[in-house]
This record gives C-alpha cells, sequence and structure tokens, in this order.
C-alpha cells in the first residue's frame, strides 16, 4: 500500500510552528471562548512552550539549530497528546464542554499536521512539482487570455 503524500517540508512545518505558537498565546483563547479560565492560561503556554523549542529546531526557521528536525516532531506530538490530556488530568473538564474541547481540537489539528509532515524536511509531494513550477513562472497574461491550457499535463 503505497503512503499517502506528505507534502509539509520543514521550512512549511517552521512557518505553521511559529504562527500557530503566537495564535494560541494571542487570540486563540478569546476565538475559543476560554478567556480568563484556566483553559486559557494552558493553551497559551502550550503555545509559548512550542514557539520556544521552534526556535532552537535545526531546520530552516530555526534561530539556533540545536534540536533535531525529528526530535522536534517528536515534541510535537508529544505535546498534542499532553494537551490533551491536560483538562482531564487537572479535573477542569467538569467545568463544561468549553474547558476541555479547545484542547482536544488542538491535538488532533496537531496530529493531523504532524500526518502531513515529511519527517525527512524535504516534502513528499507525490506530484509533477517542476510542472508547477513552470506554470507559475510563465507570464499570466498568456494563461488568461491565449486560450491555451494554464498548466501542461505533468509527466507520469
Amino acid at each position: 500500500m503505497p503512503m499517502p503524500p506528505r507534502p509539509i517540508d520543514s521550512t512549511l512545518h517552521g512557518a505553521t510552528d511559529y504562527t500557530v505558537g503566537t495564535v494560541l498565546m494571542t487570540v486563540f483563547p478569546k476565538l475559543a471562548g476560554v478567556e480568563g479560565t484556566q483553559s486559557a492560561i494552558q493553551i497559551r503556554a502550550a503555545g509559548a512552550i512550542h514557539a520556544g523549542y521552534s526556535t532552537i529546531t535545526d531546520y530552516p526557521l530555526g534561530i539556533v539549530k540545536a534540536l533535531p528536525y525529528r526530535a522536534h516532531l517528536a515534541i510535537d506530538a508529544v505535546g498534542a497528546i499532553a494537551l490533551a490530556a491536560t483538562p482531564f488530568v487537572t479535573g477542569q473538564w467538569k467545568k463544561g464542554r468549553d474547558q476541555w474541547l479547545p484542547h482536544i481540537g488542538l491535538c488532533l489539528f496537531e496530529l493531523a499536521s504532524l500526518a502531513m509532515t515529511d519527517p525527512t524536511g524535504h516534502g513528499d509531494f507525490h506530484g509533477d512539482v517542476d510542472a508547477v513550477r513552470r506554470a507559475n513562472t510563465e507570464d499570466p497574461h498568456r494563461k488568461i487570455y491565449d486560450g491555451r491550457p494554464a498548466v501542461t499535463a505533468g509527466v507520469a
């Protein structure tokens, strides 16, 4: 059985790390309706930790490059499961669904992201990447007004 494509390379994963970390630290608790609760503190802490170890990861967007990329991915998985477990370990799940559902949703998002991330860091697209690059460098005027197909068929 062939593996599904894992199109997220290390650069895109890094951009996602910083973006999600920032969103978790700033607006996510308010959007999830948990602002001012223990859940908000946990989610903000998770975002800060995630952005923090992203800065020391050995990938294109890492600053210090001390943590191997595969170790970063393992920490992502453990952190996602830990975040999902937090409301149940602390007992705050008893305060209502809004106190645990954001944690589960974030865990599922992280695990889905990891399932689409290529652990080699290169990105396994299972497609004709060169054809897409050629199409993206062509004159857009031709694509709109020439009448020919905008993208040519890739090589199988």
